[in-house]
């Protein structure tokens, strides 16, 4: 499958997920703030993403006919050309589906700890480093947001700070 025909479907995903979410905006409540209403942003992303989304479905699709493609039947996907982006998708989906048990802080340091593993090998040297930096970077990612803007992140259930 060339970089064309990739493009074009993954703009195509890209403007459908737009419409759907731009459409999901108008469910965000309204909590009575002075200034702008709380789906002013996300629907400002969207909208640059639709418009981003068009123009690299008109580019590719001006490409992929100059190119000449008539008639090419053979859709095959290699997904270990994937392979990166596959692990960053299941460890971020298996962070969110263990955000309620592990919470923002414990979640975050496994998140980033099993990327730097996956993604960068294992040895015993590597692990601790992956460990160090997983640990000093969540942690002080966690500490601005709970201690210096005073967000409230998910605790999970082992572990509990207030």
């Amino acid at each position: 499958m060339t970089n064309n025909k990739t493009d074009i479907i993954i703009s195509v995903f890209l403007l459908c997920f737009s419409g759907i979410m731009i459409n999901d905006a108008s469910n965000i409540r309204d909590l009575g703030f002075e200034g702008m209403k709380a789906d002013a942003w996300p629907r400002v992303v969207l909208w640059l993403l639709v418009i981003i989304s068009s123009v690299m479905l008109g580019k590719s699709y001006l490409l992929f006919k100059t190119e000449g493609h008539v008639g090419n039947n053979n859709f095959k996907v290699n997904f270990a050309k994937f392979k990166n982006a596959l692990i960053c998708f299941g460890m971020f989906i298996f962070f969110l589906s263990t955000l309620d048990y592990l919470g923002m802080l414990l979640g975050g340091i496994v998140f980033v700890f099993g990327l730097l593993t996956f993604l960068g090998g294992f040895s015993p040297n590597l692990i601790f480093k992956h460990l160090t930096i997983s640990i000093l970077s969540i942690g002080f990612m966690w500490m601005i947001f709970t201690f210096g803007l005073r967000v409230m992140l998910p605790e999970g259930e082992i572990l509990r700070v207030w």
